[in-house]
């Protein structure tokens, strides 16, 4: 799979800020 640019981002937001990572995936990330 390729993964998209942004993934890594993702991935430190996860970590970082569950709160905010939950939220982008309620907004369809």
């Amino acid at each position: 799979l390729k993964r998209w640019p942004r993934q890594w981002k993702i991935d430190l937001i996860e970590k970082t800020n569950p709160e905010w990572f939950e939220l982008f995936r309620g907004t369809g990330w």
